[in-house]
């Protein structure tokens, strides 16, 4: 079964992927991508402990977009659905059983986020990601199903779209809006922040892990 085209919203500014819009992306590298825990929060800063075991101060500018990612079921998900997935091709003879007019990889998700409605077009499009060489992340709605195989379209044309499977075993949780209360110490958090000059860093936004749900992929 298809969906007939979705319209979309254009990317919302301080998205997921590259923060700001056209105009401060050319100016502005994209956000080093952060992961860690809050040890300490000092009203316009907080300080991580890192993936890495590195403590971090990271600046909170009033601009600084705060997310919430808490646990999700698959079953959640329909047709037109907006989500985004990390995942990376399968290889280079293992095609999604999705049947179109052309033959596409299947790709293996990482991670799977149901997208709140009022965020709707965040960071649509499909571009490379930090998780291993080859991942990849893609926003966009649900055109096609297949059991647990996915098509993420994210343009008009056929060549939008990445098909991932998601597994019993990939996360799947739930994108909301956040909001600061929930930046405190012990939470988990994945941070998009711009290098300064000086060598300081500036929160572009922060994924918040509540009830379990373990932000970063």
């Amino acid at each position: 079964m298809r969906l007939q085209r979705l319209s979309f919203l254009g990317v919302i500014a301080l998205a997921i992927v590259a923060a700001p819009g056209p105009s401060a992306r050319a100016q502005q590298a994209e956000p080093d991508r952060i992961r860690g825990q809050i040890t300490r929060v000092d009203g316009s800063s907080i300080v991580l402990k890192t993936a890495k075991g590195v403590n971090l101060r990271i600046r909170l500018p009033e601009s600084a977009t705060i997310f919430s990612l808490t646990q999700a079921r698959f079953a959640d998900v329909d047709f037109g659905t907006y989500v985004g997935a990390v995942s990376e091709k399968m290889g280079d003879h293992i095609y999604s059983p999705i049947v179109r007019d052309s033959l596409s990889w299947l790709h293996k998700g990482f991670e799977f986020r149901v997208i709140d409605e009022k965020l709707r077009g965040i960071a649509v499009g499909h571009t490379k990601w930090d998780l291993t060489p080859n991942s990849v992340m893609t926003h966009g709605w649900i055109d096609d199903m297949e059991g647990r195989v996915v098509s993420i379209k994210y343009g008009p044309t056929e060549e939008e779209e990445t098909d991932v499977e998601i597994s019993r075993d990939t996360p799947v949780v739930k994108m909301s809006p956040g909001d600061r209360s929930m930046l405190k110490p012990g939470a988990t958090v994945f941070v998009g922040a711009q290098k300064n000059a000086e060598g300081s860093y500036s929160a572009v936004f922060i994924f918040v892990g509540k009830d379990g749900a373990v932000p970063g992929l």
